[in-house]
């Protein structure tokens, strides 16, 4: 379970993979601007949104996992350089959400 306090109308997608691809699927009603308290079943979820988003698990836990020197990322690579901004959209990150 997860608050989300959001600034103005958010629509929560769930993305499934198919072909290799992830794909959209509308999870729920439009959330309006406040805090709203979620129960998610494991999966990927991503939303947008033009203001800050402030995400709290309520309940449940996260999957994490710290890199180990046999790890063959660590020291962990620079990160790429992104490309030019292009298209209608504002420039920002695209929050995900991965519930375990």
């Amino acid at each position: 379970m997860i608050a989300l306090t959001i600034g103005d109308k958010v629509q929560i997608d769930r993305l499934s993979t198919s072909h290799g691809r992830h794909v959209a699927e509308r999870h729920g009603t439009l959330l309006d601007p406040g805090v709203a308290t979620l129960s998610l079943e494991p999966g990927l979820y991503s939303f947008k949104t033009l203001t800050d988003a402030h995400l709290e698990v309520v309940r449940g836990g996260v999957l994490a996992s710290v890199p180990t020197a046999r790890d063959p990322k660590n020291p962990w690579p620079p990160p790429l350089v992104e490309p030019p901004q292009r298209g209608d959209d504002l420039p920002g990150d695209l929050p995900t959400l991965t519930v375990a």
